[in-house]
């Protein structure tokens, strides 16, 4: 009676070991499925996050390449510019000298002297009287 009671009781602790196989088996499966599946999303998050990247250098390059561009066209027009600057100041140099030498020619016109084209003007000795001459040379003809 004994070997059936230790048979029964070792045939029970057996079942009720496997049982608990089953059910860490099962577990253990399931743990399996949850990881897989997080470890496919989050494959899905590296693959968008890697195209995003991708996509972040290209507007990156897009625009350093047209940064690139805008300030070689700004240097240009800086260029340009200041060329601009330099003409206009040439020709407003030129345009004074020949208001002044008009302006004094006006003056040899009306009856002024030498002194009075010298001092008004601001030319030298020779150049007053080279204008006074040339000008009263042409009211005599």
């Amino acid at each position: 009676m004994l070997n059936i009671v230790s048979y029964w009781l070792l045939l029970g602790i057996s079942v009720v070991i496997g049982l608990i196989i089953l059910l860490l088996l099962r577990r253990e499966k399931k743990a399996r499925v949850n990881l897989e599946v997080k470890f496919q999303a989050m494959e899905l998050i590296y693959k968008n996050t890697r195209q995003q990247h991708e996509s972040l250098i290209k507007q990156f390059n897009e625009l350093r390449a047209g940064s690139i561009g805008m300030s070689q066209k700004l240097a240009e027009l800086s260029q340009h510019f200041d060329d601009m600057v330099e003409k206009q100041n040439e020709l407003e140099m030129r345009d004074l000298d020949g208001r002044l030498y008009s302006r004094a020619s006006k003056m040899v016109e009306l009856g002024a002297d030498i002194h009075e084209l010298m001092e008004e003007c601001d030319l030298p000795k020779a150049e007053a009287e080279l204008l006074f001459r040339i000008r009263k040379q042409k009211l005599v003809c």
